[in-house]
């Protein structure tokens, strides 16, 4: 039992002394990255896929600042549905979503961009004979890509903000 606390202490002053910082932590300059995360403006979306990213960013940075931005944040989604798994006779049964988005983030004073990345998402679905179904089970995977790819943006932008 005292061995398995002198390794205990042991690791929890080797994480101290490696640096390890929590990504949402304050660091010693103050600056913290949730603060930094709700200055950003995300860029208003006209397609539903980019309306589902936006919302995912805005919920996973836990934004609800109303105070004026600065950074601005933009982005491009693109998608596209594939067959991945076809019968002999030709038959669709799987399906594939893919969406993929170019993201910057820029500073709102002077519009120079700061941070820039590309990310992606494949989901699969099932085709059945039923048209609902289809379109059901597409909608569902587009949902399920949004909300993969607006998690990716708001870690990669956390850990942007942390590293610097």
């Amino acid at each position: 039992m005292l061995y398995q606390r002198v390794v205990l202490f042991s690791l929890i002053l080797g994480l101290g002394s490696c640096g390890y910082q929590p990504l949402y932590g304050t660091s010693t300059t103050g600056n913290q990255v949730a603060n930094q995360l709700d200055s950003i403006s995300i860029d208003q979306q006209n397609t539903r896929t980019g309306q589902l990213i936006r919302n995912e960013i805005l919920t996973s940075t836990g934004h609800n600042s109303d105070r004026s931005p600065r950074y601005k944040l933009g982005f491009t989604a693109s998608t596209k549905n594939n067959d991945t798994v076809k019968t002999f006779g030709s038959d669709v049964v799987r399906k594939s979503f893919q969406l993929s988005v170019k993201y910057t983030l820029s500073d709102a004073s002077n519009g120079k961009v700061v941070h820039r990345g590309n990310t992606f998402s494949h989901v699969s679905y099932d085709k059945t004979a039923a048209p609902f179904a289809d379109h059901q089970a597409r909608i569902n995977a587009e949902e399920r890509a949004a909300k993969e790819v607006g998690n990716d943006i708001s870690v990669r932008l956390a850990a942007y903000f942390a590293s610097r």
